[in-house]
């Protein structure tokens, strides 16, 4: 089997006709991440598949996955969604969430907050209370840049929700000329370029830095995640940038001095809900990129507040198997572990809809193929809420390649088939 590109935890393919087969795509060029569903690769591909390429002057939106234990987690706990359950991605740039499984409404989670108060969001109104971040907000690893300031040096300059007592008035044009520490003290400096005030952010009360707001309006090429063409003047970050990448602005811009690549820099830095962006004008061409901020929260969640949290990879059926579709006909798949141990079992979950029903009562069968072995494993009928399970052991397959699952349903004489696939390690 070739390595894949893309690691499916479930599919929710809203395809018409009686034989439904959907071949998994192989990786492409450039070496993309994994992804823990087609959602997820759409919108990586769109944004960041052209990075690099001639004539593409922009730095990445998403980046590569955030490599180790990151990888394996797929689902975090939210109490609004489907069975208290988010599917989530971490990439260097940010954290991709999926909130509407049957619609792909994806979403870049609104993290800084969190690193900030140390308030964990695990439900809209669900909060739970960990140390604030103390990895530097832009530059060098904060091992090595200890006096850079970190996300909890904005605790006093931040506001989250209407504007508060940390809100400004408009100062459109003004430039920009306050300096904010590691222990949070704000002062008034000489800035070394003469920055200014480009945009008002009435729903915060927080003024926008020109360079930054003009970064969120950027235009250039863009791929088609479904044709691979390539799209030349389109808005880079979506329509609307700021309810799809940015959120809005929750501080003033300030100007920071921290290490960057071993040299100290004096870099202006603005959070946003979603992003953390920074503009150093050390740099040639484009001065303007996004910080690491889904790399800083998964350390922040998942290594400083939690050392001993292993990285949840068991799925229950109830949880990667979404709802019932509107309308179509779909094969709905997911296994319970994406990266499973060498010699272990693997239990693959599959639903039948069609019309928008959930179909019960139907047996499956799933074919996993590895190297020159097929193995099948059928299902007892489908239960209530239309899910079917059967399990294999991969103790033949060899690490890092994949395993892939052909689902089949048979429903009034017509087969309905789809594909997942798994990676063993």
């Amino acid at each position: 089997m070739k390595k894949k590109s893309l690691r499916v935890t479930f599919l929710a393919l809203g395809l018409l006709g009686s034989v439904l087969t959907i071949t998994i795509a192989s990786a492409a060029p450039g070496g993309e991440p994994f992804f823990n569903n087609f959602f997820f690769r759409d919108r990586w591909v769109t944004q960041d598949r052209l990075v690099g390429s001639a004539g593409i002057n922009r730095f990445y939106t998403w980046g590569p996955a955030v490599s180790g234990s990151a990888e394996e987690i797929t689902f975090e706990s939210y109490k609004e969604s489907p069975n208290g359950m988010r599917q989530v991605q971490y990439f260097d740039k940010g954290r991709m969430e999926l909130n509407q499984p049957v619609t792909g409404q994806v979403t870049s989670g609104l993290l800084v907050r969190d690193l900030v108060t140390g308030q964990r969001q695990d439900g809209n109104n669900t909060f739970v209370s960990l140390a604030p971040s103390m990895n530097q907000v832009a530059g060098d690893d904060v091992s090595v840049n200890p006096d850079a300031p970190v996300y909890a040096s904005f605790k006093n300059v931040i506001t989250f929700g209407t504007p508060d007592t940390n809100s400004r008035a408009s100062t459109a044009g003004a430039v920009i000329n306050q300096f904010i520490n590691k222990s949070g003290v704000v002062s008034t400096f000489t800035p070394p370029e003469q920055l200014t005030i480009g945009a008002y952010q009435p729903e915060t009360g927080h003024n926008i830095a020109k360079v930054f707001e003009d970064f969120k309006n950027l235009k250039g090429a863009i791929n088609d995640p479904k044709t691979g063409q390539r799209l030349d003047n389109q808005p880079v970050y979506t329509d609307n940038p700021t309810v799809n990448v940015f959120g809005y602005a929750v501080t003033e811009p300030f100007w920071v001095s921290t290490r960057v690549a071993g040299t100290q820099r004096t870099v202006l830095v603005q959070l946003f809900q979603r992003r953390v962006l920074t503009y150093n004008p050390a740099l040639s061409g484009l001065k303007v990129e996004m910080g690491n901020l889904g790399q800083h929260y998964y350390k922040w969640r998942y290594i400083e507040n939690n050392p001993n949290l292993a990285a949840p990879t068991a799925i229950p059926a109830a949880v990667c198997l979404p709802g019932s579709d509107t309308t179509g006909t779909v094969v709905q798949g997911c296994v319970n572990n994406v990266f499973p141990p060498a010699g272990s079992n693997v239990t693959v979950y599959g639903r039948l809809i069609t019309g928008g029903k959930i179909i019960t009562g139907v047996p499956m069968t799933a074919r996993f193929s590895f190297y020159n072995k097929v193995a099948d494993c059928t299902s007892g009928p489908s239960g209530a809420d239309g899910a079917a399970s059967c399990t294999v052991n991969v103790s033949n397959d060899q690490a890092n390649v994949s395993v892939e699952v052909l689902l089949i349903f048979i429903y009034n004489g017509v087969t309905y088939q789809n594909t997942v696939d798994f990676n063993p390690r």
